[in-house]
């Protein structure tokens, strides 16, 4: 795949995704992604963006100011 920035090549990999609502900030860690050689752009496929869209709005009614969680599934 190509990165729809810079053109460069998309590579399998994982990243932190950052959430911010209302007053609290969601850190994801390890979230599986396509991240560009080239420019560090991130992208998610649709399954991997509807499963964040779940693991936010399942902890969203129990924030502290910063709330880290793990993506389940993924080795650390």
């Amino acid at each position: 795949m190509t990165c729809f920035f810079c053109k460069g090549d998309m590579e399998d990999g994982l990243t932190t995704h950052v959430a911010e609502i209302n007053e609290s900030i969601i850190l994801v860690k390890n979230v599986p992604c396509l991240k560009c050689d080239q420019c560090g752009e991130v992208s998610y496929t649709g399954t991997v963006y509807e499963h964040l869209e779940s693991i936010i709005d399942t902890i969203q009614n129990d924030l502290t100011e910063v709330t880290i969680v793990k993506y389940p599934g993924s080795a650390a």
